[in-house]
């Protein structure tokens, strides 16, 4: 990568990555953004949340980038969409008989009231995470084996599952690396950076991939990687420092405080 020539594009996740897992807060970030807005580096959210999240809090960052929602189902790109997973609508359809043969409880079989109870979010904040495009939470009720056969079902149907915290994710087959290639149609050199197993396809599609410390101590294992020492933002903060100050970007030419 030779500088002058070289055009960057930063793709993150955001829970535990560029928000704090604990309290969503952001500050550490905010100098880096600045630095890399004045030298015209893009920042593309990459992130497990739905598109009204997103829509949210995107103001706060000032960021009008195109952005990835859904882990891999789907890229907004100003008035153009371009999906990588499968409409919500066929996710339900196929779930429909299965739940007379195991025990689990959807985002749409759901009120508001529980998704809040689930999840520990406000009513609104709940409303946009249940405002769901392309993947379907399932709340398991029934025994890790049980798990098992279900998963391997939903793979055999063409679909697949995804692991949270709390819930089992069932989408179209995709991950966060598919929409990186939507972003090599331009020379871009990629900075991806992420904290968890559903990061790792987006990491390892990148040029640079940075592996970010959990609060919880977990590491992930990603060969090749660069890892922060800090966790979360600071951690994000860290690494792109370094990063930039590597590839010689110029750093802010004013005092932003």
């Amino acid at each position: 990568m030779s500088e002058g020539s070289l055009s960057l594009l930063v793709v993150s996740d955001l829970d535990g990555t560029l928000l704090d897992h604990d309290d969503y807060s952001f500050e550490p970030v905010l100098p880096i953004l600045d630095r890399m807005d004045e030298n015209g580096i893009p920042l593309v959210v990459n992130t497990s949340k739905t598109r009204a999240e997103w829509l949210a809090m995107r103001g706060e960052f000032g960021n009008e980038a195109p952005f990835v929602v859904e882990n891999g189902s789907a890229i907004y790109d100003g008035e153009k969409v371009k999906v990588f997973g499968k409409p919500r609508s066929e996710v339900l359809e196929l779930l429909k008989p299965l739940k007379a043969l195991f025990k689990f409880k959807g985002y749409s079989d759901a009120t508001l009231t529980e998704i809040m109870e689930w999840t520990g979010l406000g009513r609104q904040s709940a409303e946009r995470s249940a405002d769901r495009h392309f993947s379907e939470p399932l709340l398991w009720q029934d025994s890790p084996e049980k798990e098992e056969e279900f998963c391997d079902l939903i793979e055999q149907r063409g679909l697949m599952t995804l692991r949270g915290g709390r819930f089992l994710h069932v989408l179209g087959k995709t991950d966060k690396g598919k929409p990186l290639g939507y972003f090599r149609e331009e020379e871009v050199a990629i900075i991806a950076l992420g904290d968890r197993q559903n990061d790792l396809a987006m990491l390892e599609e990148a040029d640079i991939g940075v592996v970010i410390a959990a609060g919880d101590g977990f590491m992930l294992e990603a060969e090749g990687m660069l890892r922060s020492s800090e966790t979360g933002p600071r951690g994000w903060a860290e690494m792109m420092t370094k990063i930039l100050d590597q590839l010689n970007v110029p750093k802010l030419q004013q005092n932003h405080g």
